[in-house]
């Protein structure tokens, strides 16, 4: 069996390009991973700021003077409660539909209930898991 130069330079010449090609997609596979990932970190981060706000919302008198160590520019109820509807806003832009329309509902009727459906909400949308968390976990807020 004789081989040609040009059977060989077909031959490396598709073996460069499928190489070529690999890389590629390879590269283009790790971009998107990372791309992944960073939302990811900052959805799981804006939403523990977001709870953090929810929970001073229905707790002022424990929740504000932690937020104002971290945040001196929230002194208030009103300023929280302008920051929560700044966060929602925001939201419309990496967040889930559920946990816009949680935080809606929230906003017009901030209660532990509301906040319980945020929650889950938020967790639904980071890891994708079904929870069986309903108002029933409301029981350790009743005195």
């Amino acid at each position: 069996m004789e081989i040609t130069t040009s059977t060989v330079v077909t031959l490396l010449t598709a073996l460069g390009i499928g190489g070529i090609l690999g890389a590629y997609f390879q590269s283009l596979f790790q971009h998107k991973r990372e791309v992944k990932e960073h939302e990811h970190e900052l959805k799981r981060k804006r939403y523990g700021c977001i709870l953090i706000l929810l929970l001073t919302k229905l707790d002022p008198e424990t929740g504000l003077p932690h937020v104002e160590r971290i945040r001196p520019d929230l002194k208030n109820v009103k300023d929280v409660e302008k920051e929560i509807e700044t966060e929602m806003l925001n939201g419309v832009l990496f967040a889930s539909d559920d946990v816009i329309k949680s935080m809606s509902e929230f906003v017009h009727q901030p209660t532990h209930k509301s906040y319980v459906k945020v929650a889950t909400a938020m967790r639904k949308d980071l890891w994708n898991k079904k929870t069986k968390i309903d108002e029933q976990i409301l029981d350790v807020f009743k005195k």
